[in-house]
């Protein structure tokens, strides 16, 4: 991620000045802000919806032998689901039973 810079007014624009965009909303750090936040959303796109309930959602990455690989595949299918909908159920249940 890149260094936040925080820029200031320069000699172009007196203090005093209000500057306003096109419909008249006064640009300061806040619109400026927003307008950035909107700009990099839309370079994004939209995405996958978060899992989590604020936020981004955490991605657990594991390494598996093929055999448990493929056992997880074929227990998604039976369940008729994804293997990653599978994933998250099984571990949900395992971490109920182990609190």
């Amino acid at each position: 991620m890149s260094e936040h810079v925080e820029y200031r007014l320069g000699p172009d624009v007196p203090e005093d000045e209000e500057l306003r965009d096109s419909q008249g909303r006064l640009v300061d750090g806040a619109y400026v802000d927003a307008a950035v936040e909107d700009a990099i959303a839309q370079v994004r796109g939209p995405g996958r919806p978060s899992l989590s309930t604020t936020g981004e959602s955490p991605l657990l990455r594991v390494r598996l032998p093929r055999e448990l690989d493929q056992a997880v595949s074929d227990a998604a299918r039976r369940a008729g689901t994804s293997r990653s909908e599978w994933v998250r159920r099984v571990l949900d249940e395992a971490t109920h039973r182990a609190s």
